[in-house]
């Protein structure tokens, strides 16, 4: 078991970034000061080698020129807030719209463009804690907010805990953005992949992919993940849903609460497989259908289109909009916390 943290670079600004590195017999991940990257999750394939299964970039400059959240802790709010406004007790709150007249991953000035304090955490020799503030009116939500983020290995797996504090009553949900693929990270498309998702309905959305505030119940249509299948068996498929988004890019709403499943993900070639617990209300499953890198990836690859897979674990998107979401309001004596954990191990042959 180890912990380091080095120099990795600098922002363009001029920013130093320092690269967090967690081992234990399992696993060895590896993550960036900014946006508290995700940078490496090396995990071993059926022959032992370790095998590289996120997407990422070799330098600060890449992860700040390409907008795609690689592997980024985004908030204050992940995902979409419809027309870049939300009610909040007495007023309208009118955030940066940054999408279609719509809010995505906060604006502008959210935690995936913000570089982090790091640390060990005290009394563990198995973890870092992450911490940022965002100031009052940061892309236009209230409130003083401090976010802690600790990622710590447990077993064969990747804890992601987070708590955030505010001054005034203001609206959280924070995810990370991670593009898996379980064959390596430069293997190409995940289509081949086999997913289940513990999920009985999703979020109908509209043509801009804010939810209509409809529930659909997933049985007998493309998106059903309750049996294992192979990401791209119904990706093409003559389905509203999956036209509107080019493919999956959907909040599952997870069955039952507290800490649980949610989903598996297997790579053929290596056997890797990833499951995801969550404690929130919903999952994400993005199938990378807008992916295209302005900059190479690790060690020169070239991502294209569906070669991996988002699990974004969050509250509902647009959820200040919907009473009947689950309440993402954070008020200044009622901290946020959510954990999430993507777990390894080699499917079964």
């Amino acid at each position: 078991m180890s912990v380091s943290i080095t120099e990795f670079g600098k922002t363009t600004s001029g920013a130093p970034v320092q690269l967090a590195v967690l081992k234990n017999e399992q696993l060895e991940v590896h993550l960036l000061t900014y946006a508290a990257v995700i940078h490496k999750i090396l995990v071993p394939d059926r022959k032992g080698n370790p095998v590289d299964v996120v997407l990422g970039y070799d330098t600060v400059a890449d992860y700040e020129l390409n907008t795609d959240s690689m592997g980024a802790a985004v908030g204050r709010f992940a995902n979409r807030i419809g027309g870049a406004q939300f009610p909040l007790y007495e007023e309208i709150v009118h955030v940066t719209p940054n999408e279609n007249g719509n809010c995505l991953h906060s604006g502008l000035h959210g935690f995936s463009h913000t570089v982090f304090d790091v640390e060990v955490t005290p009394g563990e020799s198995d973890s870092v804690t992450m911490t940022a503030h965002s100031p009052d009116g940061t892309d236009g939500f209230p409130g003083n907010l401090d976010l802690e983020i600790q990622y710590k290995l447990v077993n064969r797996g990747l804890m992601i805990r987070y708590t955030a504090t505010t001054d005034a009553p203001t609206v959280c949900s924070m995810t990370n953005h991670s593009y898996f693929n379980m064959n390596g990270h430069a293997s190409g498309t995940a289509l081949g992949h086999r997913i289940s998702v513990d999920a009985d309905a999703y979020l109908e959305t509209d043509d801009a992919s804010i939810p209509t505030g409809r529930k659909i119940p997933v049985a007998g249509t493309p998106m059903d993940f309750t049996e294992e299948k192979t990401l791209g068996l119904d990706i093409e498929a003559d389905y509203t849903a999956l036209k509107q988004a080019s493919g999956y890019d959907h909040c599952y709403i997870i069955r039952e609460s507290g800490l649980r499943h949610a989903a598996w993900f297997t790579g053929p070639q290596t056997g890797i497989r990833m499951e995801v617990l969550t404690t929130l209300p919903g999952m994400h499953l993005y199938s990378a259908n807008y992916l295209e890198p302005v900059t190479a990836g690790k060690e020169g690859a070239h991502y294209q289109k569906r070669d991996a897979v988002c699990f974004e674990t969050e509250e509902f998107p647009d959820a200040p909009n919907h009473p009947d979401f689950p309440d993402a309001t954070l008020l200044p004596d009622t901290p946020y916390s959510s954990t999430t954990i993507y777990r390894f191990d080699l499917a079964p042959q």
